[in-house]
């Protein structure tokens, strides 16, 4: 009696949701991996037989062979509140970061855990309505991306495959066929960043997956460029328009209020704050030359003054006279 409820404890387990399915071979051969003893092709049938009608088990012919699934998501023991809570956070968090595949085998279990915290009310369910996760800058709504360009780029990535690609480059009219050889994705923003090489080049580069229009699976292995390390290549400032391989000595003044806030939240490791009579500081930091430092510093307007370095002052200004010449006249 232990024995076989032990053995159809271990059966219930290795059941799938559907479209997933197993067959009976498949459940003896998985079988063998547990210390009980493997009955026959028969005995694995009258114990399906006699778990459908307790669990929602079902089963479908496909070729010659009948394939068993569950046709709901199911629970043993029932899941924690706190474990709901997590998938409950979760679901809104990966939306964009797991292969679509993936995500929607996922689905039961964010169902299955909105269902629990709305059914117990728990102090969990509350903690939902107490959490929200906001945009540092200036929230925008995230480009389209067609969700057959998605799906196959984030399975041409999983499974370490190439893929065929059209993709539409900024300010060009028609799109450029590649052979894409996918290595990551970077999020950022609301925009969604494929890592890769194309074609039979070597040198990676980074391609916004909005501008794909057409993407098709290949059987071709990818492969990664000697010596690639993904932090490495965004430590590097691959993703932040780097305009000067050269580090920037920064001296700014700022004003109390960016004294505190860069106080709190560094620019860089090595980054200086001095306190002066007239009650600005004196902020002194290094940093790569980015267009993204560039458009940081641009939005603190008045309450900052670049000092050094000259270049970096003399485009400041030049920005600046750019932009009072154009509000001196009224608008057309």
């Amino acid at each position: 009696m232990a024995d076989s409820l032990l053995r159809q404890w271990h059966i219930l387990r290795m059941i799938p949701r559907a479209p997933r399915g197993i067959t009976i071979n498949q459940i003896i051969s998985n079988l063998r991996n547990h210390p009980l003893t493997v009955p026959d092709y028969r005995t694995i049938q009258r114990d399906l037989d006699t778990l459908s009608c307790v669990f929602p088990l079902q089963s479908e012919k496909r070729s010659k062979a009948f394939y068993w699934s569950m046709h709901t998501i199911l629970e043993i023991p029932e899941m924690e509140p706190s474990t709901a809570l997590a998938f409950c956070l979760a679901e809104h968090q990966l939306q964009a970061q797991m292969p679509p595949d993936a995500l929607e085998h996922l689905e039961a279990h964010f169902n299955t855990a909105a269902e629990l915290l709305n059914r117990h009310n728990s102090t969990y369910a509350q903690w939902r309505e107490k959490i929200r996760v906001l945009p540092q800058t200036q929230q925008l709504i995230p480009p389209h991306i067609d969700a057959q360009v998605a799906n196959t780029v984030y399975t041409a990535l999983l499974e370490n495959r190439r893929f065929e690609g059209k993709y539409l480059a900024r300010g060009k009219e028609h799109p450029t066929h590649y052979r894409v050889n996918p290595l990551a994705l970077i999020f950022r923003g609301t925009v969604t960043y494929l890592i890769c090489t194309l074609d039979n080049h070597t040198d990676v580069r980074y391609l916004a997956l909005h501008r794909f229009v057409e993407a098709k699976q290949t059987e071709q292995q990818h492969e990664i460029p000697l010596g690639f390390d993904l932090d490495a290549y965004i430590r590097d400032g691959n993703l932040d328009f780097l305009i000067s391989d050269d580090n920037l000595e920064l001296e700014i003044l700022v004003d109390k209020q960016i004294a505190i806030h860069l106080s709190e939240s560094k620019l860089a490791e090595d980054q200086q704050l001095t306190h002066l009579d007239n009650g600005q500081s004196l902020f002194k930091a290094t940093s790569p030359d980015t267009g993204q430092l560039r458009w940081w510093l641009l939005g603190f307007a008045e309450r900052i003054e670049i000092l050094k370095p000259e270049t970096l002052r003399q485009k400041f200004k030049e920005t600046i006279d750019k932009m009072k010449a154009r509000y001196n006249d009224p608008p057309k």
